[in-house]
């Protein structure tokens, strides 16, 4: 087949299958224009988060843990390949979010 033919339906392929995500968009990301946020219950009081938990400050440093053993495993060699690179992103992501989430009020 040819590369250009190829090229053009993957890219089809493509529009079409992202065409669908943005009609499919959890109802979370609705924005009612002031009503209530994100963190605030439709009626009542906002109940404020004192700290983090013991449970959560447990899978912080789990999480920061594993995070250290992959960069020391990918820097055993002296080189980080390509694959080891999007491991420790991917797991620098997973650390960030985990810690934003329970540190969120």
């Amino acid at each position: 087949m040819n590369t250009k033919i190829k090229t053009a339906l993957l890219t089809a392929g493509a529009l079409v299958m992202t065409a669908g995500v943005s009609v499919a968009a959890p109802a979370k990301y609705h924005n009612d224009y002031g009503k209530h946020g994100y963190g605030k219950p439709a009626y009542g009081k906002v109940v404020k988060k004192k700290g983090i938990s013991p449970f959560e400050r447990a899978q912080i440093n789990r999480s920061a843990a594993n995070l250290a053993a992959l960069k020391r495993k990918a820097l055993r060699d002296g080189k980080i390949s390509f694959a080891e690179r999007i491991m420790i992103n991917n797991a620098e992501r997973r650390h960030a979010t985990l810690v934003a989430r329970a540190y969120r009020t």
